[in-house]
């Protein structure tokens, strides 16, 4: 019984101390836990089993945690695990859609951003006006690939 109580032991503080290393990175708790399990272990080892059976915890508890961190940083370890999507998406361009010297009108009120419908399209839009109110007649002074720079629209 005191040996399935010290493996137990050396297990679960192997396994918080792969989790400080891998996931908690920095917040020490379960660091500080997995160190004062393992230390408990042995010394449970040593008081409850005897001196052979400590220094074989002892040498036990450091072949195993050595082999779990090595095979918890092994590079193909964590393949099954990890992210295999791609981004291939791209952000909407409104390059396209409106040039300069074209005129809009204001959806929203800008903000100074907000929205503008330019040549039939509403695209997002930044005033170099100030605020303006919906409604406002408009005119595209810059264009960018995502984005569009609009005037207040002299009459």
């Amino acid at each position: 019984m005191e040996w399935l109580i010290v493996i137990v032991l050396i297990v679960a503080s192997i396994a918080l101390l792969m989790l400080e290393f891998l996931v908690f990175a920095g917040s020490g708790v379960a660091g500080i836990l997995g160190g004062a399990g393992i230390v408990a272990a042995v010394w449970l080892a040593y008081s409850w089993i005897g001196t052979t059976a400590g220094h074989v915890t002892l040498l036990g508890a450091a072949v195993a945690g050595g082999v779990a961190t090595f095979y918890a940083l092994r590079s193909g370890t964590w393949k099954r695990l990890r992210l295999h999507s791609q981004i291939d998406s791209t952000v909407e361009r409104v390059d396209t859609l409106a040039e300069v010297g074209a005129t809009g009108v204001c959806q929203g009120r800008l903000a100074p951003m907000g929205k503008v419908a330019v040549g039939g399209h509403t695209v997002e839009a930044e005033s170099l006006s100030g605020f303006l109110d919906e409604g406002t007649r408009v005119e595209v002074v810059k264009v960018l690939k995502n984005k569009i720079f609009v005037k207040l629209k002299e009459e």
